[in-house]
């Protein structure tokens, strides 16, 4: 999580950039949604974060403010326009009884990918941890293991589907290594889809820090793909994300 001191400058610093990136940043501070500004300061561009997509907290005065909203929300687009809006939260604590929560989602996966420090997270793709294998390629082998999955968490839905959210979530446990018998590589896919943009990396929203192995790939028709990769480039999970611009 990044954790951000600013300290709102009374002097006035020029920002004219003449076409080159911005040295300092006039960032305006909301709360919530609203359109109206409570805070104005001149940021040097070092003492922001790459992404605002990771989960962000601030400090201004005396008071802690969660990052709900950013825009733009990377520093490779506010250090070109000199501009960023910053939609904050403060943070509270609130007691809530644990029957009363609910998952968001019915199922997830045992596992997770390790991460490492991230030097930084300029081009890095910023997804969330529950997105791991949520939508995967699996191997024809695992058809029979693929079944028992969906089983279990049909009965998720059917049985423990409460409003918008879960009372019970199923763990997918069976399937460890979904193309271990594939032999699928990194070079196979690019030559298998028009790619619009290779990112450097994935991570998620929780910590300033990348997927070991992580790759990502953005295809023409806006489908994100991306996973994980041993030293010899063999794709070990491969996930599919839609964007935006996704097409069927």
């Amino acid at each position: 999580m990044n954790k951000l001191l600013f300290i709102i400058l009374t002097m006035g610093v020029s920002i004219f950039s003449f076409g080159k990136d911005y040295k300092i940043i006039d960032v305006t501070f909301y709360e919530g949604k609203s359109g109206k500004p409570f805070a104005q300061s001149n940021v040097p561009v070092e003492q922001l974060p790459d992404t605002f997509e990771i989960d962000t907290t601030m400090h201004l005065s005396k008071d802690d403010w969660r990052v709900v909203g950013a825009e733009p929300p990377q520093k490779t687009q506010f250090k070109q326009s000199g501009k960023l809006s910053l939609f904050l939260s403060k943070v509270e604590i609130t007691n809530i009884d644990p029957k009363e929560l609910l998952y968001s989602l019915p199922t997830i996966s045992d596992d997770i990918a390790g991460v490492e420090n991230a030097k930084s997270l300029e081009n890095v793709v910023i997804l969330r941890e529950d997105d791991w294998r949520q939508f995967e390629f699996v191997g024809r082998e695992y058809e029979s293991s693929i079944e028992s999955e969906f089983k279990s968490i049909s009965d998720i839905y059917k049985n423990h589907h409460v409003g918008m959210g879960f009372k019970e979530l199923h763990v997918r446990k069976i399937i460890p290594a979904p193309l271990i018998k594939d032999h699928l590589t990194l070079e196979i896919i690019k030559s298998s889809f028009t790619i619009e943009k290779i990112y450097s990396g994935v991570a998620f929203n929780n910590a300033a820090a990348t997927i070991v192995g992580g790759f990502a790939l953005h295809t023409k028709s806006g489908w994100l793909l991306w996973g994980q990769i041993d030293n010899s480039d063999v794709i070990l999970v491969l996930n599919i994300s839609q964007t935006w611009g996704s097409s069927s």
